[in-house]
């Protein structure tokens, strides 16, 4: 167990890592609070500080539950890292479990360059052994996408009353998110954190405010179909709310963003629900972006600026696929459409 604290108080327990965000580190000596606090510190976007400090968190509540005594960075050893690595691989895929070693590994090189630790226990470990050329995800096809379309148009047409009817709204905010992802091509972390501020329709031409990975921000221009879209579900759903709001909330009456992990089941269910078999996860919507414009002929560097990628190997990686079946001269043999 964790050593108990002599004197604990709020002021141990809650610890600003940036502007409004604080990390509840309760129960958790001071030194090795503050070692996390500095160590998250050193990124700028919040979603990466909130999954680095998960990270953290499940790596020292296995070793508290362990019976291990932990004041500082300095108290943990190679074995112990060794053991909750193959705890990962044994439980998650090779990219979930480096998602989830990788930042106890930045964690500890942190600990070492800044002289808690006498040496730099991580190093050496390498990460999980993911597939090469498998992409990471798959984006829908334009027979799948048109169905779901198809499907999400005629529902969203007929629920007409989503102030009054609870399955009405919901109709609308699945449309409207879908659509919006697939227009935009956005991460899910930014589609939470919109504000409705950030739907600007001043200027010339529509666009979303988005803050990238990084803190970078990012306004895109939006089709004029997907504009006027989100301004009859602002003035609709979201009457009445600041601009400071989220734009996407379950109610109107509510000014708490979606979860991540809700989009994620809705994108999910929406798949399922138009007969799409292979795994679908929010992502896909990004790659589907990718995909139709490719595929259309718009730029790769146009496609890099609508995504946000600040290398253009990611945006290539999206429309690898893509490619390889244009090229591929064994799928155009028309061989068997002889004797059809």
């Amino acid at each position: 167990m964790y050593k108990e604290l002599i004197c604990y108080n709020d002021v141990h327990s809650w610890i600003v890592v940036e502007g409004s965000l604080t990390i509840n580190f309760e129960k958790t000596p001071p030194k090795i609070a503050q070692e996390r606090a500095d160590f998250l510190r050193t990124f700028t976007a919040k979603n990466t500080k909130e999954a680095y400090n998960r990270a953290l968190d499940g790596f020292f509540r296995f070793w508290e539950s362990q019976g291990l005594e932990v004041w500082c960075a300095a108290d943990f050893r190679r074995a112990h890292l060794d053991e909750w690595k193959q705890k990962l691989t044994d439980k998650h895929t090779p990219s979930s479990a480096g998602s989830k070693l990788a930042p106890l590994l930045s964690f500890f090189r942190f600990a070492y360059d800044s002289n808690w630790t006498t040496q730099d226990i991580g190093k050496g470990i390498s990460l999980p052994r993911v597939k090469k050329g498998k992409a990471k995800t798959e984006a829908l096809t334009e027979d799948e996408l048109k169905r779901i379309l198809t499907s999400l148009q005629m529902e969203f047409d007929a629920a007409t009353e989503p102030n009054i009817e609870t399955a009405h709204r919901r109709t609308w905010l699945r449309y409207c998110v879908f659509m919006t992802l697939c227009s935009v091509g956005m991460r899910v972390s930014e589609l939470v954190n919109l504000k409705i501020e950030d739907l600007d329709l001043t200027g010339e031409f529509p666009r979303l405010n988005l803050k990238l990975k990084g803190g970078e921000l990012h306004a895109p221009l939006i089709p004029d179909d997907l504009a006027a879209l989100l301004k009859k579900y602002v003035v609709i759903l979201r009457r009445g709310a600041n601009s400071k709001e989220p734009l996407f909330t379950l109610n109107p009456l509510c000014w708490e963003p979606l979860e991540r992990k809700y989009i994620g089941r809705l994108i999910d269910a929406i798949a399922k629900e138009n007969n799409v078999t292979k795994k679908i996860s929010p992502h896909s919507c990004r790659a589907t972006v990718a995909s139709l414009l490719h595929k259309n002929g718009v730029p790769i560097g146009e496609i890099q600026d609508l995504l946000g990628h600040r290398s253009i190997l990611t945006t290539m990686m999206y429309i690898k696929k893509i490619d390889e079946e244009k090229q591929s001269a064994a799928r155009k043999n028309p061989l068997f459409n002889l004797t059809r």
